[in-house]
């Protein structure tokens, strides 16, 4: 049987792929530490995993509505409350993780001859999405000059070409960390609103993980008159460790939500019965149990941050959010260097060194190593450690 031009046009994700090789390779025996994932260490919470065996020894099993239960729809929408968005439980659809409702966004929105605005460093499954859809993907790049963010002169220049039909934002951002300030989605917003006809894809899984306090800045509820035009996302797997749980939720326009959910009903129809009432008790959870594992994750931060001071020629900014750092190995790729390229970097720490990394360029954004320091402290300075031995001089 052939395959279609639409799947051979898209490759697998590296990040599953690179995790995948250092799991063989752990099964071979040989002693590998992963920074590559991006899957908090800690344990799904304590209640929630009670709340899922009450849900099926309450038989709660069954089919239920494609768009998700009454109850967890309307716990969004109140959660939403408190970020400064007044919205409906028709305004949200539950989803098979975020990545679903990702996917059922750019079926909805976007089609043959538009272009879709994608800022890199970007989220690998972004431009593949986009492409699975029919448009085409315009990277932006946005450079460590810049902290890895949009700027607001450089979304002008692109609107200004009319098949631009969506921008994909995400903040903070997987792979950088990078989190915009209120102020500076407000920039971007007083851009944005000018161009009704553009969808903005807001992608804030990590907004909890966001070491300037409990939430990062929303885009809607910094610029309202977005409203009709942005499509939020969200969702359990990063801050309350539930990737396995696979729920994910998105915010906006009824008109698209519907839609969503009618895609969402010729594929998976709902998302697992029981999980969404689990998911419940993510909401009245003690705000000290995030609140505490942040604070871990900022510790994280710190050290891995320290550890790559200790590389000659590496240059990393601090991210604000997530957990992830996005460094810059120049120094190490291209003529005269040691590596080829960031491809054959993250090689090397893996068969050399056996500490599993992401390469840039499977961001868009070549010369840079993406960490996850969603782990332990002990595996962060080991991994670190035996990157530095190994590195050869550049």
């Amino acid at each position: 049987m052939d395959l279609t031009a639409r799947i051979n046009s898209v490759a697998p994700s590296p990040t599953l792929a690179i995790s995948a090789r250092a799991q063989a390779m752990r099964s071979d025996g040989i002693d590998v530490i992963s920074l590559s994932a991006g899957e908090p260490d800690f344990p799904t919470p304590a209640p929630i995993i009670d709340a899922a065996k009450r849900a099926m020894d309450d038989g709660k099993t069954g089919y239920v509505a494609t768009a998700g239960i009454e109850p967890l729809r309307e716990a969004i929408a109140d959660d939403y409350a408190r970020r400064g968005r007044q919205i409906d439980a028709d305004q949200v659809v539950v989803s098979v993780g975020a990545k679903q409702g990702l996917y059922n966004a750019a079926q909805v929105l976007f089609e043959e001859g538009d272009r879709v605005l994608v800022p890199a460093p970007y989220w690998v499954s972004y431009p593949a999405q986009v492409k699975l859809a029919g448009a085409e993907p315009v990277t932006l790049d946005c450079g460590i000059e810049s902290e890895f963010k949009l700027q607001p002169n450089q979304l002008e220049r692109a609107l200004a070409d009319e098949s631009v039909k969506g921008l994909i934002l995400c903040t903070p951002s997987n792979p950088t960390g990078a989190t915009y300030s209120a102020q500076e989605l407000r920039e971007l917003g007083a851009i944005l609103k000018d161009y009704p006809d553009v969808a903005v894809i807001f992608d804030a899984i990590y907004d909890q993980i966001y070491y300037g306090g409990e939430l990062s800045a929303d885009l809607t509820a910094e610029v309202p008159e977005l409203a009709d035009q942005v499509v939020t996302f969200n969702g359990f797997s990063k801050a309350y460790a539930m990737t396995g749980w696979r729920l994910g939720y998105a915010i906006g326009p009824s008109e698209v939500i519907g839609a969503m959910g009618k895609i969402q009903s010729q594929s998976t129809s709902n998302a697992t019965t029981f999980v969404q009432y689990a998911a419940l008790e993510a909401f009245d959870l003690d705000a000290s149990l995030l609140a505490n594992r942040r604070d871990r994750f900022q510790d994280r931060r710190d050290l891995i941050l320290s550890k790559l001071d200790d590389i000659d020629g590496v240059e990393c900014p601090r991210p604000e959010g997530a957990f992830y750092v996005f460094p810059d190995f120049s120094h190490y790729v291209g003529a005269g260097a040691p590596f080829e390229d960031d491809m054959a970097l993250a090689e090397f720490c893996l068969d050399e060194a056996h500490v599993a990394t992401v390469p840039g360029s499977a961001f868009g954004t070549d010369g840079h190593l993406r960490f996850s320091y969603a782990t332990s402290e002990s595996e962060i300075e080991e991994g670190l450690d035996r990157i530095i031995r190994a590195l050869p001089e550049s």
